[in-house]
């Protein structure tokens, strides 16, 4: 799929819409996919929080205005797919701006903690969508606000959990093995600042995990990062583009950005003891504070009688293009590589490098059935660079690399004892090119949805 922004204050509105391998023993197909696009992405979300109670998105334009509509709309909705809070807006190209939208988040515990945010045309054809998990930061046991961060898009059975979550989950059931628990006061005795976090990952477990008996529950987590040097919060996307901010000054840059993305897809099997609850005061825009009673579960950890299967699907996209304003010289050069591995696998699937002054792209996908793994992640590496005398009379120098993927992992399981959905789906996209439609119309395909 990353300068303090100016704030975008917009009149608030809303209206009704209808959301219309080989390493691990599987089979693994591999075949060129569609031709990569040239243009630029409209609009990139670059990040989702909670600040002063309300959901805020920071979002960058594209800096070619013919890839930019006069008009856009930013909205939500929540995890029944209800559109909650909208701005409409005139985007300006290359800048990044600031979005509230009032009243986005309400009762995430009714309406579901993981949700939606898409920027589109007021005629309604879709520039970007991010979905974004909504969880609890808690101040002490019994108070708490909402926080909102970026996520990944997951079927609605499909319980988010973080990675810093995953890892505790996985370090007590590793400490305790069968023995019973309270599952929100262990996460919070091992690492205090994902209390909150812990009590709406309980919630969501009551809600759709285990009533009785050794059960099991879909979860998924993902992570994004960015090595030294990269200017977004994509992960593995990005778009570097290296040119001369003035006509008259000699000046040179070397844009670097390195990045990875991960999806994983897992089966958490636990035996349900009892549920204790305790009131707990969120916090609310405005000032107001909601009590509202959480559950918190006590389980064992249990083999389970679930056993998962997972197919997986990746796509990784990247074009290099550079303009030289002498010959033989180069005084512009760029490279975009990409890698698509499978589990913690060293050997990628797809591997994909492309130079420029030879302008080139590349669009490759691959998919794997019958695997054990349940985890999927593309790795990039870019450069963009020029150099310029400052002489306006020759034509400027520029390098530009771009980068973006889809990466969907779709697990079947069996279980005799019942009480779980028989198949989960997790997928991300992100990309730097005018081609997330595409992108998504590729997992889409590919999930049956």
């Amino acid at each position: 799929m990353h300068r303090r922004s100016p704030r975008v204050l917009a009149s608030s509105w809303l209206r009704a819409l209808t959301l219309s391998s080989f390493a691990v023993g599987g089979l693994f197909v591999a075949a060129p996919a569609h031709s990569a696009e040239t243009s630029e992405a409209p609009a990139t979300i670059l990040d989702v929080s909670m600040q002063d109670g309300e959901l805020t998105a920071r979002i960058r334009w594209a800096a070619e205005s013919k890839s930019l509509p006069s008009e856009v709309e930013v909205v939500s909705y929540d995890g029944t797919d209800k559109l909650t809070a909208g701005e409409r807006l005139s985007p300006k190209p290359g800048e990044e701006v600031e979005v509230k939208l009032y009243g986005a988040v309400q009762e995430p515990w009714e309406t579901g903690w993981a949700q939606q945010l898409v920027v589109r045309e007021p005629k309604g054809r879709e520039l970007t969508r991010q979905p974004y998990d909504v969880s609890l930061d808690c101040e002490d046991e019994k108070t708490c606000a909402l926080k909102a961060t970026p996520g990944v898009a997951a079927s609605r059975e499909v319980v988010h959990v973080s990675e810093a979550l995953e890892r505790t989950l996985a370090s007590i059931e590793k400490e305790l093995g069968g023995k019973e628990f309270n599952l929100v006061h262990e996460v919070a005795r091992r690492e205090p600042s994902l209390y909150g976090e812990a009590l709406s990952y309980a919630q969501s477990r009551v809600v759709y995990g285990p009533a009785e008996g050794c059960r099991c529950t879909w979860q998924a987590s993902f992570t994004r990062t960015n090595g030294q040097g990269t200017t977004t919060s994509l992960g593995a996307a990005h778009d570097l583009y290296a040119r001369p901010l003035s006509m008259t000054r000699p000046q040179n840059a070397r844009l670097t950005a390195q990045g990875t993305s991960r999806v994983t897809l897992t089966l958490s099997c636990t035996s349900l003891a009892s549920i204790l609850f305790q009131n707990v005061g969120i916090k609310q825009s405005g000032g107001l504070v909601k009590p509202v009673l959480m559950p918190q579960p006590v389980y064992s950890t249990c083999a389970g009688t679930c056993s998962g299967r997972f197919s997986h699907f990746g796509r990784i996209t990247g074009s290099a293009w550079a303009n030289s304003t002498s010959s033989p010289l180069l005084n512009a050069t760029s490279m975009e590589q990409s890698k698509y591995h499978l589990g913690n696998g060293l050997s990628p699937l797809l591997n994909e490098t492309r130079y420029a002054p030879l302008n080139s792209s590349f669009d490759v996908d691959a998919t794997v059935s019958n695997s054990i793994s349940g985890s999927g992640y593309v790795q990039t590496s870019a450069e963009a660079f020029y150099t310029y005398n400052g002489n306006s009379l020759m034509w400027q120098p520029w390098g530009r690399a771009r980068g973006g993927y889809a990466i969907a992992v779709q697990g079947i399981a069996v279980c005799p004892g019942g009480g779980l959905n028989p198949m989960g789906r997790a997928w991300d996209i992100a990309t730097g090119e005018d081609n997330q439609s595409s992108l998504s119309e590729s997992v889409w395909n590919f999930l049956g949805l």
